[in-house]
């Protein structure tokens, strides 16, 4: 009697008792993951492009393979306009009703940022966001997705005033934490070669006339201009340099603008604009997997074109794919973080062989581009900054 009394209790106990694995958007059969983004707004390319057309395009790869240690992978995004308000109130939706293990691929230094302290808070992990702010650097939850701000303002200004000599230099930025980054590191690596900054003209978000600010700029007499701006207002830019003669100043994009389709909304006035590029051209590159990237493309969306923004966020999917098989069947957020950080020496056929380690960072090195009929030409090999 007392047997069985024994066998009934081990099994009530046994029911009440929380599933072996119950971690938030992880089920027996599939992953969840979300993100904020932009689908409207300034950004609105770059958003649908790295999200639906670069990291849904990964995961339809993996998902038709048998997906991740049996799992398939679902996503699910809100649209935010690039508004930081909008981005925090579709993260905690994405957290908190629909449940996602792990937001990926967000967009945009001012959104980003804003979802930060919640994030955190919550203890959900911020993958692979295509931003730069240095403020994510170090994060316990937070795995860069870019080369952040101030080391590829290093690179630049390493390249441009230590290789090529230019020692005037200048900056129209956009006047929040994306702008603001880039200035900060400019001034600061600028000081090691005993220079400063000849001048800054700043554009508020939302603003596309930039004509005041080019005469000011122009008037300073700079050899390089940094176009720290997102697409519309640096189209404006490149047209009110080229309307009032000013040609000889180097105009070097960033951010969003390491793009050939963004930059072409300025027309002929884009051509000879330089910049860092973070990733090998989707369209031309003879590597492997690029020639994978665009086989899928063609298979699962046949009528969007390779870019950088896709490339982008099919790398991002591809980094998750690696730490979530590295953490193994029982995956929880902890065990991504542990396995993420255990990256040493990916070769992904895409970037140079990366290590991510307690930094978060996920990428170290760009290479120097100039704009020629229409496409980037790459001038150097890859560059580092450490």
């Amino acid at each position: 009697m007392r047997t069985g009394l024994a066998v009934v209790i081990a099994l009530l106990v046994a029911a009440a008792a929380p599933p072996a694995l119950a971690q938030q958007g992880v089920t027996d059969s599939e992953i969840v993951l979300g993100g904020s983004n932009s689908f409207s707004g300034p950004l609105a390319f770059t958003g649908e492009q790295a999200t639906r057309y670069g990291v849904d395009l990964y995961f339809k790869v993996v998902n038709d393979a048998g997906g991740i240690n049996g799992r398939k992978i679902r996503t699910i995004y809100y649209d935010d306009g690039y508004k930081p308000q909008e981005a925090v109130a579709n993260t905690k939706k994405l957290v908190e009703q629909d449940r996602v293990f792990a937001i990926i691929a967000p967009q945009g230094t001012p959104p980003v940022v804003a979802t930060l302290g919640y994030l955190e808070e919550q203890k959900v992990p911020l993958l692979f966001p295509f931003q730069g702010s240095p403020v994510t650097r170090g994060r316990p939850w937070v795995f860069n997705g870019m080369l952040l701000y101030d080391r590829q303002a290093k690179m630049m200004i390493d390249y441009l005033v230590g290789q090529r000599k230019f020692k005037a230099v200048a900056t129209l930025y956009q006047d929040d934490e994306y702008g603001k980054s880039f200035l900060t590191a400019f001034e600061k690596n600028l000081a090691p070669h005993g220079l400063k900054m000849v001048a800054a003209e700043s554009v508020k978000r939302g603003v596309t006339d930039v004509s005041a600010q080019i005469a000011k700029l122009q008037a300073a007499k700079p050899e390089v201009l940094f176009l720290v701006l997102t697409p519309g207002p640096a189209a404006q830019a490149l047209k009110e340099r080229q309307r009032i003669g000013w040609t000889k100043v180097v105009a070097v994009s960033s951010g969003p603008l390491t793009d050939e389709r963004y930059l072409a909304l300025a027309g002929d006035a884009a051509e000879g604009v330089e910049g860092l590029s973070l990733w090998p051209d989707p369209v031309a590159s003879d590597l492997a997997a690029l020639k994978r990237y665009r086989a899928e493309m063609q298979k699962y969306f046949p009528k969007n074109e390779p870019n950088r923004y896709s490339l982008s966020g099919y790398f991002a999917a591809m980094l998750f794919t690696e730490g979530a098989k590295r953490a193994g069947r029982t995956l929880t957020r902890s065990a991504l973080v542990t396995a993420l950080e255990g990256v040493k020496g990916f070769d992904s056929g895409i970037l140079p062989p990366l290590s991510i380690g307690a930094d978060h960072e996920t990428q170290k090195q760009g290479f120097w581009v100039r704009v020629e009929k229409g496409r980037f030409k790459q001038l150097t090999d890859w560059l580092k900054a450490e």
